[in-house]
């Protein structure tokens, strides 16, 4: 079977919990040999302090976090994300197989 492309947005607070269940999602599809893209927006850049998110590029996901976000935020760059605009969320959802929205 062909591996696929999937997309995650997540724009929540850490305190809503999602980010156990983008975790897990992102961990199984990278074991499946799956590309994964994940889009930290909003208040989803509060994740760039969990250490999952770095992990996740560690083992070869693409992590993008909103770069207006972060800074609105004064959240600091830990330099394993790529930091950018909402042109690159569009490119992640028109270019991936699958697209899960966590907002």
């Amino acid at each position: 079977m062909d591996s696929m492309k999937i997309g995650i947005l997540l724009s929540t607070h850490p305190e809503k919990q999602d980010g156990e269940p983008v975790r897990m999602i992102a961990e199984a599809a990278l074991a499946s040999g799956d590309d994964v893209y994940l889009y930290l927006l909003d208040e989803g850049a509060h994740f760039l302090a969990h250490p999952w998110v770095h992990e996740l590029v560690d083992r070869g996901a693409s992590v993008y976090t909103c770069a207006y976000a972060a800074q609105n935020r004064k959240i600091p760059d830990p330099g394993k994300t790529t930091f950018c605009g909402l042109v690159v969320l569009t490119q992640v959802i028109e270019g991936c197989d699958r697209f899960l929205a966590f907002a």
